[in-house]
């Protein structure tokens, strides 16, 4: 939620559970170096563990404001009761249970594809010409990225392919400058496109998180398609100017393409780094392929949901 970051652990054991991990503490900056007192108790997650037969852990990675960390903190919990009773998990695609649910063949797929959720934007300014065009077909329309920048073409490509989305993308940008505008515009406008594909997202999984290695890089991608855009990341790339060394890439036009994405999406985004790349190429390729099977989980229909938006509040417009 925003800013706040949770991650659930659950397993089921043999007669009663516990809480084994939990670790909110600090809730909240303010006061500094203390947090919120006034915030509950654990009393709800101790007795539903040992009820229910669960070993329970909950984790803070990050968060700064102390409602958002109790709040994902359920969502997370959540999540995860569903895919304990489905049988399935977060990073494990392969499994039967997965694949009945969410697979090729699923129900879920289908209804995915009958919505022919589709969108284009044509943007033109005095520094770039865009044309990006996406579609929800389970990718049979392939591929194309053509910006000028070939590493932003390598990391957009393996994103649209782990989304399963048909994608093509056009820039003439005036790289004669720099790398700015074309990376920002073309984000910007893949963000677009996607916020007018999603619609208003009734029915749609909505949250998923996803794990991707390239190289020696491991990075894990938490989405939320919750019309609050917010992106947080931890990625080790401060101490280098490019994203491939004598490529145009560079990697603060890296960052930012991330965070023009995200915002014009109207996600939520979490980007865990969990080992370091030996490159950045390994670092940004991992964080995209993570975030493309994310986008992939988060955009496919939930049939339990009949249509209905997965909010508590009953909408994502307000």
């Amino acid at each position: 939620l925003d800013e706040a970051l949770i991650e659930c652990r659950l397993k089921r054991c043999h007669g009663s559970g516990s809480l084994v991990g939990f670790t909110l503490a600090p809730y909240g900056i303010y006061p500094r170096g203390i947090g919120r007192s006034k915030i509950g108790s654990i009393g709800f997650l101790q007795a539903l563990a040992k009820n229910a037969g669960l070993e329970l852990g909950i984790y803070k990675i990050r968060g700064d404001n102390g409602h958002h960390i109790v709040e994902s903190s359920f969502k997370a919990l959540s999540r995860a009761l569903r895919n304990l009773l489905d049988g399935t998990n977060t990073n494990e695609y392969k499994s039967d249970a997965f694949l009945e649910q969410w697979g090729p063949d699923s129900v879920s797929h289908r209804e995915s594809i009958a919505l022919q959720r589709s969108a284009m934007v044509e943007r033109k300014t005095k520094e770039t010409r865009i044309m990006v065009k996406l579609e929800f077909d389970g990718g049979k329309g392939g591929v194309s990225v053509e910006t000028g920048l070939p590493t932003l073409n390598e990391l957009y490509t393996a994103m649209a392919k782990e989304a399963n989305v048909s994608l093509t993308m056009e820039c003439n940008g005036d790289l004669w400058i720099d790398d700015h505008h074309t990376s920002e515009d073309v984000s910007i406008a893949l963000g677009q496109v996607l916020t007018q594909a999603f619609g208003t997202k009734a029915g749609l999984n909505r949250m998923w998180c996803a794990q991707a290695q390239y190289g020696e890089a491991s990075v894990e991608v938490v989405m939320d398609l919750s019309n609050r855009p917010d992106l947080n990341h931890n990625l080790s790339i401060s101490d280098d100017e490019y994203v491939v060394p004598g490529e145009a890439l560079t990697v603060e036009m890296f960052a930012h393409a991330l965070e023009s994405l995200v915002v014009n999406a109207r996600m939520t985004a979490h980007i865990v780094e969990k080992a370091k790349g030996k490159t950045v190429l390994e670092t940004a390729m991992a964080a995209f392929v993570a975030f493309g099977r994310a986008l992939h989980m988060c955009a496919a229909v939930d049939p339990r949901r009949a249509g209905k938006t997965a909010s508590s509040k009953g909408t994502l417009s307000v």
